[in-house]
């Protein structure tokens, strides 16, 4: 009997990860086996055991999950299957949140990823795609001098991008995303440059991001980044 189990990670790198978990990786044997698989915005660790005698077979699996768990912590997401779109859905339903997201370099992609789940219109609150200067003012009141001083890709027009969603639509949460997905970037400000904000009743946090890959990629990785930044949020509530 062979059973196998997929522990799923984001915020990591392949190599990241193989360095926390080095020592786990060493154990293996014919009945045994541990093996990092990757694409573009997640790691998965696959834990595949052999044995005839299946208390035995689930006994190996749980205790080294248990092992990669205590090195990984809250990078692993999910298990097997799960998308982190549908793991966000069910942290917003258990603190009983909702959601609002504002999106620039993105062009809808989170919206979509979250629209996917069913049941999420109990969590999701819509969105915009504020794509120009002028979106963003008019429609989620981003200063004009913000974007003046400091440009429509910047940690503080995010952070307005962020404030103005959540207060337009009357969600809990505003999630926000701006960047530069290619192929025209700058020296200043490269593709592949991402600010990420979540605004909340009484703090609005922003991380700033550098993704490399095509455009496509870049957005991708950058919902995935986005959704991820919500749901560390949701952990520590």
């Amino acid at each position: 009997m062979i059973k196998s189990r997929l522990l799923k990670v984001t915020g990591l790198n392949k190599s990241e990860v193989a360095k926390k978990i080095e020592d786990v990786l060493k154990v293996k044997n014919n009945n045994l086996d541990i093996e990092l698989l990757t694409n573009d915005t997640e790691v998965k660790v696959k834990i595949t055991a052999g044995d005839r005698d299946k208390k035995r077979l689930d006994g190996m699996i749980e205790i080294l999950e248990s092992k990669i768990r205590e090195r990984l912590g809250d990078y692993i997401f999910g298990v097997d299957e799960e998308a982190l779109e549908k793991v966000v859905g069910v942290l917003l339903l258990m603190r009983k949140k909702t959601l609002a997201v504002a999106e620039s370099c993105t062009g809808g992609l989170i919206s979509h990823r979250l629209t996917n789940i069913p049941g999420s219109s109990g969590y999701f609150q819509g969105s915009v795609v504020a794509y120009s200067e002028g979106a963003k003012t008019k429609i989620l009141h981003v200063p004009v001098e913000t974007i003046k001083q400091f440009g429509a890709v910047s940690r503080e027009t995010v952070q307005a991008m962020a404030k103005g969603i959540k207060e337009t639509s009357g969600a809990d949460l505003g999630l926000a995303v701006t960047g530069i997905a290619g192929p025209g970037g700058g020296e200043r400000k490269p593709v592949g440059l991402v600010y990420i904000a979540v605004a909340a009743d009484n703090a609005i946090f922003a991380e700033e991001h550098h993704f490399s890959g095509n455009r496509e990629v870049i957005k991708l990785k950058a919902s995935q980044m986005a959704l991820d930044m919500v749901r560390r949020y949701l952990l520590k509530e």
